[in-house]
């Protein structure tokens, strides 16, 4: 609570600062508000965040530069209401929830790489260590279902990671890293264009120790792509990326046992696993006038797992192909009404293979959907928008005659007010409904009840997006989600199946951004969140009732950036069945203070870091089960050099 206290204190002066300040903002750099930014999940096309009816985010590539992460899930943490779990203390094997879906938060949140899903067919979770966040030129979240443009497991929300483009002026960026717990990195980059033809290139090595005890983990990747300008309508392009990692499992702690040393391992079987992945992309983007854009993607993936868990061995073979049509019509029809229609065609398909000691899983996978949403602006103030899915989702078991056919018909509804009170105050109110589906993944249908069958999901969305000339920026969501069938693990019984009542999520979401004299920026979040069942006192496994964020950068000088944020998650219940509420002790709440401080020297285009994460080694978990504990990192340190050519 004192650096809670402390971080209050600092902004409450800082605003105290703005009023006595002389300095205006018209003799400044005009700051980036978030409802200026130009997202393209939230109607897979390009509006602005102050036009879209749903709590959106955008981490630009000047957000990027200046937060204190050190990888993705880093980054993703220090944003409201995305609360990050792991098992080993890194970005392998961890996951990021939204809205409070839970322990299944990796197959209710949907992460995309360049509008592509990268969620597995089973309860892996999108990989995070697959890309580096060098990759990254910016990332979007879509908090609240995305089921009708996004289809199956888009309930929590939508988080897409844009990677950084091809082409450019001719150069390049090499940086080097070392820091706490043996870890080491080396990123080397390339682009440029050659009249009609652009491409990029990155590759980067990573490794560690780890925080504890076979905790080690090592990370390569390589990411290429090229792009190809046909005239002035049509665009070519293709992508080729490759992961490879190797990673240690430290395994779970118990209370007594984390109290008395947290980077211990009481694994001395040396578990370990390694991940081979490859993805080949192909588009076509084609720019018609009249007659609209269309986009065409077409995505080839292979993932290989292979491990070791006290001396058992497993392995996965995935094979996906991802077919994604798209077409965007515009019409103006009397200047005071707009039309723009957005339709399109997924088609997903997937062999999935796993084996192991004790069980194992052959499936083929198919998805075919189709999307329209329609949306109306009415004299540059009011705006409607409606849109349908509809997705036939079929699993066959492979040499049995074990299968099934599944059906989804999701809505989305929404409208926008836009609004201005002269020079001080402009903003838009916004309302929202939407429903969500998600099947079961393989690991559930693995081990499932005869009876498990897909969940279906009700959201509503209220919320009002607010800017004070150029100072400020608040945010205020309200939401409630209701599903129906929610698919879960009962441990006691060691088998999948459908909770007997429905759940429910309420809460409201808040941020705010500050920009202040002296090339000061403060910004915050805080979200709560009511998790619980309909018809009986249980509250949802693993969900906090409270998340605060608050963070700051100040440059005191042109060539001097300091950056610092703070992350507080309440308490919650452990995984494992709902009971566990009553049987087990809440997981405690934490505090990690991360900063960060960069130097610039622009003559020779290098830039110098040092990155401080967890400043205050606090001792905590983000995830727990029946009293055994996943430690997260104490104290971490990183120092980089990077070079610009």
């Amino acid at each position: 609570m004192k650096k809670t206290v402390c971080w209050v204190l600092v902004l409450c002066l800082s605003w105290f600062g703005v009023a006595a300040a002389e300095t205006t903002v018209t003799n400044q750099t005009l700051p980036r508000f978030q409802m200026d930014e130009m997202v393209v999940t939230a109607g897979r096309d390009v509006e602005r965040i102050i036009n879209v009816p749903a709590n959106v985010t955008v981490i630009s590539a000047e957000d990027i530069e200046k937060s204190t992460a050190t990888t993705i899930t880093d980054l993703l943490a220090a944003e409201g209401g995305l609360v990050r779990r792991g098992f080993l203390g890194n970005d392998k094997k961890a996951g990021v929830d939204i809205r409070g879906m839970g322990e299944t938060s990796v197959s209710s949140v949907l992460v995309l790489v360049d509008g592509v899903r990268i969620n597995p067919a089973d309860m892996a979770g999108p990989d995070f260590s697959s890309l580096a966040l060098d990759q990254v030129e910016r990332i979007e979240i879509l908090r609240g279902s995305g089921s009708v443009l996004y289809g199956n497991g888009a309930v929590g929300g939508v988080i897409n990671i844009i990677t950084r483009p091809e082409g450019g002026p001719p150069g390049g960026m090499v940086r080097l890293e070392r820091g706490r717990y043996g870890a080491e990195k080396a990123t080397v980059q390339a682009r440029g264009t050659a009249g009609d033809f652009r491409f990029a290139v990155l590759g980067n090595y990573a490794c560690e120790d780890g925080y504890r005890e076979n905790g080690d983990l090592t990370n390569r990747n390589l990411d290429a792509r090229a792009a190809w300008d046909i005239g002035t309508r049509l665009t070519l392009s293709g992508e080729m990326r490759y992961h490879r990692d190797h990673y240690g499992f430290p395994g779970p702690l118990t209370e007594s046992q984390f109290e008395e040393d947290p980077r211990q391992s009481l694994d001395d079987t040396g578990s370990d696993g390694d991940t081979e992945e490859e993805a080949y992309v192909a588009g076509l983007d084609g720019f018609f006038g009249a007659y609209g854009d269309l986009s065409v993607k077409f995505t080839a993936r292979e993932r290989e797992n292979r491990w070791v868990m006290l001396r058992s061995p497993g392995e996965i073979r995935e094979r996906s192909r991802d077919l994604n049509l798209k077409h965007r019509l515009e019409h103006d029809f009397t200047g005071w009404l707009q039309s723009e229609l957005i339709a399109g065609i997924d088609y997903r398909e997937a062999d999935y293979h796993q084996v192991t000691s004790f069980a194992v899983k052959p499936y083929d996978l198919d998805s075919a959907g189709w999307y329209a949403l329609e949306k109306i602006t009415l004299f540059d103030h009011w705006i409607i928008q409606a849109g349908y899915r509809r997705t036939d989702f079929t699993y066959d078991v492979r040499k049995t005659d074990a299968g099934e056919t599944w059906h989804s018909n999701d809505v989305t509804l929404g409208i926008v007010r836009r609004f201005s009170c002269g020079d001080f105050l402009s903003g838009s109110l916004f309302a929202n409904y939407a429903t969500s589906f998600r099947v079961p993944d393989v690991d559930e249908l693995g081990f499932a009840t005869d009876d498990i069958r897909p969940q279906d999901g009700e959201h509503r969305d209220a919320g009002v997006k607010l800017r004070f000339r150029n100072r400020a920026e608040l945010m205020l969501t309200w939401f409630d989600t209701r599903i129906e069938d929610e698919i879960w693990f009962d441990a006691f019984n060691y088998i999948n199946t459908n909770y007997d009542h429905p759940t429910r999520r309420t809460g409201l979401e808040t941020s705010f951004r500050l920009f202040l004299p002296a090339a000061l920026r403060c910004w915050g979040s805080h979200t709560y969140t009511k998790a619980r069942f309909e018809g009986i006192d249980y509250k949802v496994p693993t969900v906090p009732r409270h998340k605060l964020v608050l963070g700051l950068n100040w440059a005191p000088l042109e060539w001097l950036e300091v950056g610092a944020t703070y992350d507080r998650v309440g308490s919650r219940p452990q995984g494992g069945d709902p009971t566990v509420g009553s049987r087990y002790k809440d997981m405690p709440s934490y505090e990690v203070v991360n900063c960060k401080v960069t130097a610039r020297y622009e003559p020779y285009n290098l830039k110098v870091f040092v990155a401080l994460t967890n400043l205050f080694n606090e001792h905590y978990y983000s995830l727990s089960y029946y009293d055994n504990v996943y430690p997260s990192p104490g104290l971490g340190a990183r120092l980089g050099l990077e070079w610009r050519i």
